[in-house]
């Protein structure tokens, strides 16, 4: 159990067509990729995308709260057959794992997620955490995925926290990508703007914002293009 760990945030853009449904070909490389590194590290995905997917069984979707949740209710256990899919040639099994925010307040409670996560990668196998929408109260939700990769990374001492996005990093105002950020401050943060995709709640300020709080805690921090191959594997 002496892994390094790694926390890997997959976005709901960053596997998503645009009517909500699953880019196949992008999942595939993850399971790709991560078949490459699984055995050298411990690893929990937080992947949005169920509400994208559910909501297209919903009529006249809107997006009100009621409509996500019962989105979110539909799309998740088809994103996770998806990914059991993806990664079963590399025999790596997936266990979902849905979380509140008082998993992360109350120690008996963090200490039962931190148990069962640690059997699941005894076993080979990979959770993947989401928040758990349907009873979720609306005041005590994460604001989004980005925040609870974080909680998680935090709680679990991970080495490294992925943020896998659709676009390829943080851009300076000429539209290049900055290769490596040391102090994320107000001059940082205005680079960003709080556009998210039509399914997503996240966007490059929460990134960002998140970010800080990890890297603060010592945890090293990459915002990429999950969709650009070898951007995070390198093989």
């Amino acid at each position: 159990m002496n892994k390094p760990i790694v926390i890997l945030k997959i976005g709901t853009a960053s596997i998503s067509n645009e009517n909500g449904e699953l880019n196949q070909t992008v999942m595939v490389e993850i399971a790709r990729q991560l078949g490459l590194l699984h055995q050298d590290f411990h690893w929990i995905m937080v992947s949005s995308g169920a509400v994208g997917t559910g909501k297209n069984f919903i009529t006249n979707y809107k997006g009100t709260i009621i409509e996500r949740k019962a989105a979110a209710a539909i799309g998740n256990p088809i994103l996770l057959q998806k990914y059991a899919q993806f990664l079963a040639p590399y025999h790596i099994g997936i266990a979902q794992s849905l979380c509140e925010r008082s998993h992360f307040s109350d120690q008996e409670q963090f200490t039962q997620l931190k148990q069962t996560i640690r059997e699941l990668w005894k076993n080979n196998i990979i959770p993947i955490a989401n928040e758990n929408d349907v009873v979720s109260n609306l005041e005590l939700k994460f604001s989004d995925n980005d925040e609870l990769a974080t909680l998680l990374a935090v709680g679990f001492g991970a080495s490294l926290l992925l943020l896998g996005t659709a676009v390829p990093g943080v851009m300076d105002s000429t539209g290049a990508v900055i290769p490596e950020i040391s102090n994320i401050d107000e001059d940082i943060l205005s680079l960003a703007t709080s556009d998210t995709s039509n399914s997503g709640l996240g966007g490059m300020i929460s990134k960002l914002t998140f970010a800080r709080l990890a890297t603060k805690m010592g945890i090293e921090t990459i915002i990429f293009d999950i969709r650009y191959k070898k951007a995070w594997s390198n093989k």
